[in-house]
This record gives structure tokens, sequence and C-alpha cells, in this order.
């Protein structure tokens, strides 16, 4: 979905759409859209610049870092940013450095606003770094692979070798 920038002519806009999943291209080994992507959002023109404030809601479906059980998750973003027209960056340089004040900003055609990339990047910015299903997930026996959230696993309990100098200094500690 795009909006044509002219066609504003320095008035606010609200916008409320709902993208079918299929519409977002949202690609993750373990994650993936489980509803529509709902936007809702005003964009203000001033000049060339776009203010865009609003909200996105969906719910993504996610397989579980610790014990790789399948679980949905709902995703809201709130969200105030900034646009302007991407700017020429040298006619073809390879790299450009940007300056801390850039890192604010997000850049479009200086002709239409695609709103379909923004709310992707809301939807990227929601996700957390790693997916658990539950806070006190205990996850998967590494040895033979039982579900510790089930019950414990039959495999007996060993001391991690890397711990050992500090099993050794506390039964030390504990004897004299």
């Amino acid at each position: 979905m795009f909006i044509e920038i002219e066609g504003l002519k320095d008035k606010p806009r609200r916008v409320q759409h709902v993208f079918p999943v299929d519409e977002i291209p949202f690609q993750h080994e373990d994650a993936w859209l489980d509803s529509p992507v709902a936007v809702d959002f005003k964009l203000t023109p001033d000049g060339r610049e776009l203010r865009v404030r609003g909200k996105m809601e969906t719910s993504v479906r996610c397989r579980c870092s610790r014990c790789a059980k399948e679980f949905a998750r709902p995703v809201v973003a709130e969200f105030d940013l900034s646009y302007t027209p991407q700017p020429d960056w040298g006619g073809g340089a390879s790299e450009v450095e940007l300056e801390y004040g850039d890192m604010d900003v997000g850049y479009y055609d200086g002709v239409s606003f695609d709103v379909n990339t923004m709310a992707l990047e809301q939807i990227e910015l929601a996700m957390p770094m790693q997916y658990v299903c539950r806070d006190n997930c205990k996850g998967l026996c590494y040895r033979c692979g039982a579900d510790l959230n089930e019950g414990s696993c039959s495999c007996e309990e060993e001391p991690d070798a890397r711990l050992s100098a500090l099993l050794q200094w506390r039964e030390r500690r504990a004897g004299g």
C-alpha cells in the first residue's frame, strides 16, 4: 500500500488498514504471522518531511527456543516516526557514514510512502531476540531431549565439569 505524498497537500491523513497475513513479507525460521496486521496511524506532512504516529497490532506464531513447542503471542507496537526523502548518497558510493541523528529518521522515495514496509519494520522491532513460550520455561534436557516442563527426566544428575573447582572449594570450606 502506497500513499502519494503530493496528494496530501500538507493536511494530516488518518490511515486504518488491515493487511492479510500473506501481504506482509515477515519471514523468520522460528516465527510467522498468525493473524492479519492492523495499522492505525496519522500521517502528517510538513513540506517533504513526514511524521507518522500510530499503532500496529498482529499475532505471531513462534517456536519456543527452549522447549521447541509452538505458541502464539500478540505483537503490539506504538510508534512515532519521522521520514524524510531519500538523500543522494553520492551516486553509487558503496558505504555511507551516518551521523547519530540519522538513526532516528526513516527515508522514503520522496514521491510515495510505503505503508507495507513501515508495518513490517514495526513487527520486526517489536519481536523479542529470543522466542520463549513463558518466562519459567525449563526447556529440554540436553542429554535425552525430555521436556522438563512436563516433569524431570531419567538422566543422572552430574555436576558440570566447568564448576569442579568451585565444588572443591565449597567442600573444603564445609569440612573446615
